[in-house]
């Protein structure tokens, strides 16, 4: 089984010429000082907004370069505090809701519009915006389901918002160009008394980063028996982490590799296996 993993399926969807623009809003009850709502405001899965409802003004983050973007949150501040008291008369508890709304665009194209809550971290309710009408995710959203679908005036700023002004938005966001950074770090957590789980964790901005191999002895030996990623960090960068499992009765050295199309970054983890967590040496060439 080769163990290179080719690099380029985790470039962003923005290189492919997809882009997204999500706002995601939490509304939660606070004794003794009444609700509170966030919202932080993603682009490409960077985060480039934040605003709360202490200010209810929108704070750009220094990745942007230009934007279309509304200076305030107040709209969904009131959207989310509507929807915090209307749910608590049916459903006892609520301690908190969650806001996910925005779209997804493909070669300047609308891809898909989506407005989604939860109630307490589980799916409640979810907006068909060619449909204008809400369906329930869960039965106890039913009553709330049969209220909001009353409101279709509201419900028709609610699909252009998505389907129309969230494309228009998108269009206009640029973001400053990041510079290429790519960090390895090696990790290794003993199993028993006779092998290991070597982890390499990949974080990088740089598009050319190729491939990700594990070496032994200098020369590419095991397999990976895991692969979580990419994901993104929210600051541009995507994030990979890569496990194999390793013997300890030997005294080989194991290292990860990453290659870029200009160099090779190499970590190596333990000229001998001791029962240690991590040690490493970064050589880059």
């Amino acid at each position: 089984m080769n163990i290179c993993l080719l690099f380029w399926i985790l470039l962003p969807a923005a290189e492919c010429g997809s882009h997204s623009l999500e706002f995601l809003s939490t509304g939660r009850v606070q004794p003794g000082s009444g609700p509170h709502f966030e919202q932080v405001t993603e682009f490409d899965g960077v985060v480039i907004s934040h605003c709360d409802s202490g200010t209810q003004q929108e704070h750009f983050k220094p990745v942007l370069e230009s934007h279309n973007l509304p200076g305030t949150c107040r709209p969904a501040c009131y959207d989310v505090f509507d929807a915090l008291k209307a749910i608590s008369q049916f459903i006892n508890h609520t301690r908190n809701v969650q806001r996910r709304r925005g779209c997804i665009t493909s070669d300047e194209r609308l891809e898909s519009a989506f407005d989604n809550w939860a109630v307490n971290g589980e799916g409640f309710i979810q907006f068909d915006a060619g449909a204008q009408k809400w369906k329930a995710l869960s039965p106890s959203a039913e009553m709330i389901k049969d209220s909001w679908n009353g409101y279709e005036a509201r419900n028709h700023l609610f699909g252009q918002f998505i389907r129309r002004y969230c494309l228009e938005m998108i269009h206009q966001i640029k973001l400053k160009e990041t510079e290429k950074r790519t960090d390895l770090r090696v990790f290794a957590n003993p199993v028993g008394r006779t092998k290991a789980l070597l982890k390499c964790h990949v974080t990088s901005t740089d598009k050319s980063v190729r491939s990700v191999s594990l070496t032994e002895d200098g020369a590419t030996k095991a397999n990976w028996i895991t692969v979580t990623g990419p994901l993104p960090s929210g600051d541009g960068s995507v994030i990979l982490i890569l496990t194999a499992e390793v013997p300890l009765i030997h005294t080989n050295i194991y290292g990860c590799v990453v290659q870029t199309e200009d160099r090779n970054i190499t970590v190596m983890w333990g000229e001998n296996f001791t029962f240690t967590y991590c040690c490493m040496i970064v050589i880059e060439s």
